[in-house]
């Protein structure tokens, strides 16, 4: 075991010290001053990140969750559920649910 660890950690070494770039992504403050990262390999924004919501979608505001709170016991489930984005199920993903569970949607 002690083996494997010590090969596995000689090998996350040689990989960084061959290629910049994995070092740039590792930590940026030390590979900035050594070498510019390749563009493909640009920092992404909050914007990149950010999932875009469908129409008629949004969040539901914390003064709804207040509101809603009082009366309903499932409140706190419905506010984390507002706050999900669902995803249109692919044609794969269908047939994976078909496989694995023996009916399609």
């Amino acid at each position: 075991m002690k083996t494997l660890l010590l090969m596995l950690l000689i090998a996350i070494c040689g990989i960084a010290w061959r290629s910049p770039e994995i070092v740039a992504l590792l930590d940026p403050a030390a590979a900035g001053g050594a070498k510019a990262a390749s563009p493909g390999l640009a920092a992404p924004s909050v914007q990149d990140m950010a999932t875009p919501r469908p129409e008629g979608q949004r969040p539901m505001t914390a003064q709804e969750f207040a509101e809603l709170a009082r009366t309903d016991p499932q409140a706190y489930r419905k506010y984390l559920d507002s706050m999900r984005v669902r995803e249109e199920r692919s044609e794969v993903d269908k047939l994976m649910h078909f496989f694995a569970r023996g009916k399609y949607e």
